[in-house]
């Protein structure tokens, strides 16, 4: 859930931000589409970055790793 928020958060903030750039510039705000295809690619980046969050901390995936670490470390 906090993958979510953080997602959002960073969505807002760069649609705040290309808000205040085309102000300043003195264009009208969907002069460039290009903020809101970054927040979509953002967003949908982060969905599948929990995704492998929740593979990777799952019992089978998290046990692989752990042996696979002490069998690279048994090596040394």
């Amino acid at each position: 859930m906090l993958w979510f928020a953080l997602c959002v958060a960073q969505v807002w903030a760069l649609h705040t931000l290309h808000l205040i750039r085309c102000r300043l510039r003195r264009r009208a705000p969907d002069a460039g589409m290009t903020t809101a295809e970054y927040a979509v690619g953002t967003v949908a980046a982060c969905g599948f970055a929990a995704l492998l969050y929740k593979i990777v901390t799952s019992g089978a995936v998290s046990s692989a790793l752990q042996g696979l670490i002490r069998r690279a470390l048994g090596a040394v």
